[in-house]
């Protein structure tokens, strides 16, 4: 039996490629046609249509072989008496797809989970970030206990040395320093109008420096001292924010250094054993980082303090050893630290003379280099190989995500990169690219041992 041609047009139109563009230059087809219904178009155009006679053999071929196709794949084979033509319309009910999604009950519960612990710690964000500088000194003093258990003492009686010794230090600095530091201070406060006159006078009368100076200083009420003075206190308390939360820190500190390895080791219960001894290795590394910050910047704070409070006391500088203390505080910032210190500095050597406000800057800043150069080397040694672009870096996008807490742990946090890329992002990276950054740090900062 011949087939025709307009019965077979919704039979076309329905299958699933684009018709070939002859066949649509002969016959009005809708976009979406299978390829043996294409060909069987295209044969259609190429050898004609005659009413009488209806399809061609080669096309009528091509339309029964599609058909068997279709059964061959056990999809259902299209009846051209079922189609319904272009110019009717179907009175059945159409038949409707409907998607239905099911999400588990364990997948609400998740999200509300996450929900509650993202604003638990919005809540507690400050008691998280003292804890997590408690961590820094508990980590440093917890290298003295392991030292000393390592000469065989006990180690309940290394704790008891530890934390005796740090006691005792703070004792001894809250009873000689701070009473000499608070009479400088008052003294200073009450000289403060007269300081700030002769600094003026030093100074022309008008150009450039005098302008910026001025500027600076606009809006100041000199003879309120106590009030300006609580100002350059608060300059100082970019690093310590309060006596009250320096001694919570150190609370918090002794007893992470006296639970701290109970704690860890109850959280790694919690792993299977391949991430376990991952863990272990991770916090090993990262403890020897942070010992080297903390140690180390002990050490450069107190080289800056009696540095800066020899030449300040040299020089007869006003307030030496406010300025020098506050020098070393601000000494724990990196690169910002010094902008910082540097300004309060030259301010009051220019009530000597404008000579010796130089001389101080040169002197601050020719320390500053020394330090970057050589003593930070030798005493961080290979713990805190980081860039100098990178430090700045990560000192403004902690302060950003955190404030001046932020700004201090950046270091440190950016530093324990080399050790988390080593142990767990090496599978995950191409081959060679963990020992490409290691031999990179090598040829910048040396050889590690």
């Amino acid at each position: 039996m011949l087939f025709n041609v307009e019965e077979h047009l919704p039979f076309l139109d329905c299958l699933s490629f684009p018709l070939h563009p002859i066949a649509t230059s002969t016959k009005s087809f809708q976009v979406g046609i299978h390829p043996i219904a294409q060909g069987a178009s295209l044969l259609v155009a190429c050898f004609g249509f005659d009413e009488k006679q209806g399809i061609h053999p080669i096309p009528q071929m091509a339309i029964a072989f599609y058909n068997y196709c279709q059964v061959r794949q056990t999809l259902p084979m299209i009846d051209p008496d079922s189609v319904i033509p272009h110019n009717q319309t179907s009175t059945d009910e159409e038949v409707i797809q409907r998607l239905e999604l099911h999400i588990p009950w364990i997948t609400f519960i998740k999200v509300f989970a996450s929900l509650l612990i993202a604003y638990a710690a919005y809540v507690l964000w400050p008691l998280l970030l003292l804890v997590f500088l408690s961590l820094f000194l508990a980590v440093t003093l917890h290298a003295f206990t392991a030292w000393l258990d390592s000469k065989g003492l006990e180690h309940w009686c290394s704790l008891l040395l530890v934390i005796g010794g740090i006691l005792s230090l703070l004792i001894v600095t809250i009873s000689l320093v701070f009473p000499a530091l608070i009479d400088q201070a008052a003294t200073f406060g009450q000289s403060l109008p007269k300081l700030h006159e002769l600094a003026l006078s030093q100074l022309p009368m008008s150009g450039v420096i005098r302008q910026s100076i001025d500027r600076m200083l606009e809006g100041t009420n000199w003879g309120a001292a106590s009030s300006w003075l609580g100002h350059f206190w608060s300059a100082g308390g970019i690093a310590l924010s309060g006596i009250s939360e320096i001694m919570l820190l150190l609370v918090v500190a002794l007893y992470l250094l006296i639970d701290g390895s109970k704690t860890f080791e109850w959280l790694l219960a919690f792993f299977s054993p391949l991430k376990r001894a991952k863990l272990r290795i991770t916090s090993e590394e990262i403890s020897q980082v942070i010992f080297g910050y903390v140690s180390g910047q002990i050490i450069t704070s107190l080289l800056v303090t009696i540095y800066a409070f020899a030449v300040l006391s040299i020089l007869h500088v006003p307030g030496a050893l406010l300025l020098a203390v506050l020098a070393g505080i601000l000494d724990i910032l990196p690169i910002l630290g010094i902008v910082f210190a540097t300004a309060p500095a030259f301010l009051l050597a220019l009530s000597v003379s404008p000579k010796t406000a130089v001389i101080v800057v040169c002197l601050y800043l020719f320390f500053h280099a020394l330090e970057i150069y050589y003593i930070a080397p030798k005493v961080y040694g290979r713990h805190l190989r980081v860039s100098t672009l990178t430090v700045l870096l990560g000192l403004l996008a902690g302060a950003l995500l955190a404030g001046i807490p932020g700004s201090l742990a950046a270091l440190p946090v950016i530093a324990s990169y080399a050790a988390i890329e080593r142990i767990w992002l090496k599978p995950f990276l191409r081959e060679g690219v963990s020992e490409k950054h290691e031999l990179q740090k090598e040829q910048v900062f040396g050889d590690k041992a």
